[in-house]
């Protein structure tokens, strides 16, 4: 399995198996904390090999610097079946968020993992203006 992409965006959308994304970006600053950010997508795009067919669980956390969970876990289930190229298959995902609140300024992480190993972290880093 590969990792093609993996981004935080401000949108993310699949529209039959094309991945549009639209604002990339690592920080958010404010002036005050906690602070909510009103809506993001976390997308992803993972390549699969022929062998790797069958069904694999993923997760995606969100956590701090001590690593506390800042939400709860997303989880899920891919099904591939038989690549119809023969070769690989492509498994876009996007997990969109709304009102995601940070306490306190720091440095926080998405991480994804794959049948449950950890295969990616994105680092997001909330910045307080002064």
């Amino acid at each position: 399995m590969e990792i093609e992409i993996f981004t935080l965006a401000d949108f993310a959308q699949d529209n039959n198996s094309k991945l549009t994304i639209v604002g990339t970006f690592d920080a958010i600053h404010s002036k005050q904390f906690p602070v909510q950010h009103p809506a993001c997508s976390i997308a992803c795009r993972l390549r699969f090999a022929a062998k790797e067919a069958g069904n694999h669980d993923f997760k995606l956390r969100l956590i701090d610097v001590s690593g506390k969970e800042v939400i709860q876990p997303i989880e899920g289930n891919i099904n591939l079946g038989a690549p119809p190229n023969g070769q690989f298959a492509s498994v876009n995902m996007v997990i969109n968020f709304n009102q995601l609140k940070f306490e306190k300024p720091g440095r926080y992480s998405f991480e994804l993992y794959i049948d449950g190993d950890w295969k990616s972290g994105l680092p997001l880093f909330l910045n307080e203006i002064k």
